[in-house]
């Protein structure tokens, strides 16, 4: 099982404020609080054989995942009265639903971008690092199977999600109220092109 970097808020927050110094140019943050957003949408540049990672926005553009922030309202507030292993804590948590629910953030996937079979049907997206507030985890899973798709605890989750469907919305968790940051490569082999990666990317949730 591999072993996911954990950094600090603090060293996070830095990076992200020296990022904004020394860019050169000012770029607005788009904040998403609620309706359809494909978080992690995904493509193939086929000239440069290099995949890429971006956010696709409810109008349908697109995104860089650093330009966005995720605002996770207290809407999204949901108690437990039991913890369930590797997905939510007993308690508050804050949910993504996995059906389109007004005035919550309806949070998916989609391969647009690219043709899945020339990857063999999936392509992965390796989470290469994050930032959480103290006890927190993620949680992403498909509540009509019962599957974890992600988690941020590497007990129940080997840190990979293999995308395999052209768009999906599954439930989304986060169980403490914070900053939290996911760092994503995606990698995979092309039938034709051979090995391809991303750059990674990051996406910053804003939580309670």
């Amino acid at each position: 099982m591999r072993t996911l970097a954990k950094s600090s808020i603090a060293a996070g927050a830095i990076g992200a404020a020296a990022a904004l110094l020394f860019s050169g140019t000012a770029q607005a943050l788009t904040t998403v609080g609620s309706g359809h957003v494909d978080v992690l949408a995904l493509a193939y540049d086929d000239a440069a054989n290099k995949l890429d990672l971006n956010v696709e926005l409810a109008n349908g553009t697109t995104a860089e995942p650093a330009d966005v922030l995720f605002d996770v309202t207290s809407a999204h507030q949901a108690t437990t009265t039991s913890a369930t292993a590797c997905r939510t804590d007993l308690g508050t948590n804050w949910v993504l639903p996995r059906l389109d629910t007004a005035g919550k953030l309806w949070a998916g996937w989609n391969t647009d971008g690219l043709n899945l079979a020339d990857f063999g049907g999936s392509v992965t997206a390796d989470l290469l690092s994050y930032t959480a507030p103290t006890g927190g985890q993620v949680a992403v899973y498909d509540a009509s199977t019962g599957t974890t798709r992600l988690h941020t605890d590497p007990a129940c989750d080997d840190g990979t999600i293999a995308v395999s469907e052209t768009h999906h919305h599954p439930t989304w968790v986060f169980t403490q109220p914070g900053t939290y940051t996911l760092t994503f490569q995606l990698t995979d082999t092309h039938i034709t092109d051979g090995a391809v990666t991303s750059d990674p990317v990051t996406y910053t949730f804003d939580v309670g």
